[in-house]
């Protein structure tokens, strides 16, 4: 197959805010929120952290640590991540060493548990609570997480702190307890609902939320009292949600992703740059609409996870064989959401996934397809476009052309040339 010819671009229509001094903005934001250091003196306090791949996260982990000690507390991490590492504590360590949180590194023990107790059961709803037993060992508690856009729901909060407690503190039997339950009630009113069932359980000192700009670089670090996660969420969300970053077109042929991955988003892919959530209950976006998605890698972070591979209508060879399906089948049913595990077509290798798309794609003309190249969903200010899309691109002042038409390259084993 003749391809058609793939212009460089860059995408500069995103917000470049971001935090240039990550200590100062720290210790100003703990200054602010006045934590009442009698209530950490002479503690065992852990701090929960999940298993995003945040940026900067280890000096954010390690300004906690040091705050927390600063007022005769005694800090422990522990690990906060629902289902992933494979719901176990072996793999919930090696989650965290992956995002650079060791021991060593924010010097602080680091606890992982996959085990769960129940707690209670809400008061409007009567949600049944899950909680992590390590819960038993602290006298309070420290949130870490990002605010950002959930993969498989809207609504006024999404990811944060809130959902930190419901379903990663949860370990697996909460998550999926959570994800049950959202099928009737809704994701936001079980988060919130169960969120705040467990924040007066586990004795919240405070949170540490954060937000990242459309290029995924730290830009607000926020610390905040119980009482006012709700609101912040709200306003951090809706943020978040005006300086995102999309895809250049509304309407594509084929997408090219390089690679997917759980260090990229909890479904492999962000269901909200690629079109495509496949959850029960969940409406799809109504842009961008694609025909066909190839996916040619999996991060070696993953572990084998790739939920969010049901997402795609073809991948390789290569991809199919890293697969752990143990833990990709553990996440799937926690998040209820079966479609995303699924194994899409599977071709010997990218070029012939890659034809493969292109060939499903119905396209009249290939020389009229739009297609799009990128490295992940959450690298795409960089891309490849074919001719046809970059002809309409062209005009707009916030594309630059970094590099002239060019076909796509594979080798001798039809493996694309990497990402430039």
């Amino acid at each position: 197959m003749k391809f058609p010819k793939m212009y460089q671009i860059y995408n500069h229509d995103y917000s470049r805010e971001n935090i240039n001094n990550i200590e100062t903005e720290f210790e100003r934001e703990y200054e602010k929120a006045s934590i009442d250091p009698d209530r950490i003196k002479g503690k065992k306090v852990g701090i929960a952290v999940g298993s995003r791949g945040i940026d900067k996260i280890v000096p954010i982990v390690s300004q906690t640590v040091e705050k927390i000690k600063e007022a005769g507390g005694r800090p422990y991490i522990f690990g906060a991540m629902g289902s992933h590492g494979n719901g176990t504590a072996k793999g919930q360590r090696e989650v965290l060493a992956s995002l650079g949180i060791t021991e060593e590194k924010v010097a602080a023990p680091i606890l992982c548990s996959g085990d769960t107790e129940e707690w209670g059961k809400t008061k409007k709803h009567g949600f049944t609570v899950y909680g992590n037993v390590l819960c038993r060992e602290f006298d309070a508690v420290v949130l870490i997480n990002r605010v950002k856009m959930h993969t498989d729901f809207e609504d006024v909060t999404e990811s944060g702190v809130l959902k930190m407690m419901a379903i990663g503190i949860g370990n697996p039997r909460g998550c999926q307890n959570v994800h049950s339950l959202a099928l009737k009630y809704g994701y936001g009113t079980v988060i919130r609902e169960t969120a705040e069932f467990m924040s007066a359980r586990l004795n919240v000192l405070f949170g540490v939320m954060i937000t990242e700009n459309a290029v995924h670089e730290l830009s607000g670090i926020y610390l905040r009292k119980p009482e006012d996660f709700l609101e912040t969420e709200k306003k951090l969300l809706e943020k978040v949600k005006k300086e995102r970053m999309k895809l250049p077109a509304d309407q594509i042929d084929v997408l090219i992703v390089d690679e997917m991955g759980k260090n990229i988003s909890g479904s492999g892919m962000d269901t909200k740059v690629i079109g495509r959530v496949f959850v029960t209950g969940q409406s799809e976006p109504k842009i961008p609409q694609v025909t066909r998605i190839v996916v040619l890698h999996l991060t070696e972070e993953s572990h084998g996870n790739a939920i969010g591979i049901g997402l795609a209508d073809f991948s390789t060879k290569e991809v199919l064989d890293q697969i752990d399906f143990a833990a990709t089948a553990k996440n799937a049913v926690a998040s209820m959401a079966p479609a995303q595990g699924k194994i899409p077509c599977i071709e010997a290798n990218d070029q012939e996934a890659t034809e493969a798309a292109i060939a499903t794609a119905a396209l009249d003309e290939l020389e009229k397809a739009k297609i799009i190249r990128i490295k992940n969903t959450n690298n795409i200010e960089k891309l490849w476009v074919s001719e046809a899309l970059y002809e309409e691109l062209k005009n707009n002042p916030d594309i630059e052309l970094l590099q002239e038409g060019q076909e796509l390259q594979f080798d001798d084993n039809g493996h694309l040339e990497e990402f430039l």
